[in-house]
């Protein structure tokens, strides 16, 4: 059991994290980032994150107390000159690293990624990058063999790749681009937290999964990297989600493929096993849908296509089955 936890632990947050029961009696963590003063790179004022879930939307953001709060603040708005800058020169250190498989911007969890576009190719087809805070993911895309990958954040990038184009949201929406693949890697657990100068939203992550589903052609597919565990929003740092939260993430999307490096074998992984506020991360791939969940029999069927693969997927469909049946 002891070489299990080591495993899996991503490392405890380790800045003084403190519990927040359920009879929602809130504690100001003792050790958190100030606050800083300045201007979003689109020129538009950003107030800072507040340090605490506001009073006003502590039930929406816990789903009335079913999922815990710690405290770990956060505050990384992006400000003038700020902004990243993936240039040529980055991308191609990059393109050389994955061929020498030397590339470790997420540690060893890059092998699932890698191993989840070999499995389900890009080759030629248009890609979305859903948020990015360094060069990464669009990165893989292009090395991938992306025809055309779009990047999506609110603090926009600058990406020196003839392949990338790079958009807010606002400017996105506009262009009405719908692609063939979209990757979310350690993103959409942060939105509608604030950290990154995006607005407060209890249900922020929810509608990006949304959104991404809009921009999705019938039958796209979304690679989708969020952290598992016990349900609990460390503010304003990031969700993890557990058998509370996660199957309302998944609404509208059909799990047809899991890749973890993990390889734990034990049932309470990955939702039971570890304490409150460790998680893991794998990639998730999902088949848009039009209802919002899966057929009772497709969540309940053995895929045995993905070999060892194959638990994993069970446990996360049935999280999901056990969920619609308490609706």
């Amino acid at each position: 059991m002891k070489n299990i936890l080591k495993k899996i632990i991503k490392g405890i947050l380790p800045y003084g994290i403190v519990y927040l029961t359920q009879k929602n009696k809130q504690y100001k963590n003792k050790n958190y980032d100030e606050p800083r003063d300045g201007v979003s790179p689109i020129n538009q004022p950003v107030p800072p994150p507040p340090n605490v879930i506001p009073e006003n939307l502590f039930n929406n953001y816990t789903l009335n107390s079913k999922i815990n709060v710690l405290y770990y603040y956060r505050d990384d708005r992006v400000f003038n000159n700020e902004s990243v800058h993936n240039t040529a020169e980055k991308y191609n250190s990059v393109f050389l690293q994955l061929r020498n498989k030397t590339f470790q911007y997420y540690g060893n969890d890059i092998l699932a990624i890698l191993d989840a576009l070999n499995n389900y190719p890009i080759n030629g087809k248009d890609i979305i990058i859903w948020g990015l805070a360094g060069c990464n993911c669009e990165a893989v895309a292009v090395y991938k063999g992306a025809r055309k990958v779009y990047v999506i954040d609110y603090n926009k990038p600058i990406c020196d790749n003839v392949n990338i184009e790079v958009y807010n949201h606002e400017e996105f929406i506009k262009k009405e681009i719908k692609a063939d693949f979209a990757i979310s890697y350690s993103s959409f657990e942060h939105d509608g937290l604030g950290r990154y100068g995006d607005p407060l939203s209890p249900e922020g992550d929810l509608r990006a999964m949304k959104e991404a589903h809009k921009y999705i052609k019938e039958n796209g597919l979304l690679f989708l990297g969020v952290l598992l565990g016990q349900d609990c929003i460390v503010w304003n740092a990031h969700r993890i989600y557990g058998k509370n939260r996660l199957p309302l993430l998944l609404k509208g999307w059909q799990l047809i493929d899991v890749f973890d490096i993990n390889n734990i074998e034990t049932p309470e992984y990955p939702f039971d096993l570890q304490p409150l506020g460790n998680h893991i991360q794998n990639v998730m791939v999902l088949k848009k849908i039009e209802n919002d969940f899966p057929e009772d029999n497709y969540l309940l069927k053995d895929n045995y296509n993905l070999g060892e693969r194959n638990k994993l997927y069970k446990r996360i469909n049935k999280v999901i089955y056990d969920f619609k049946k308490s609706l």
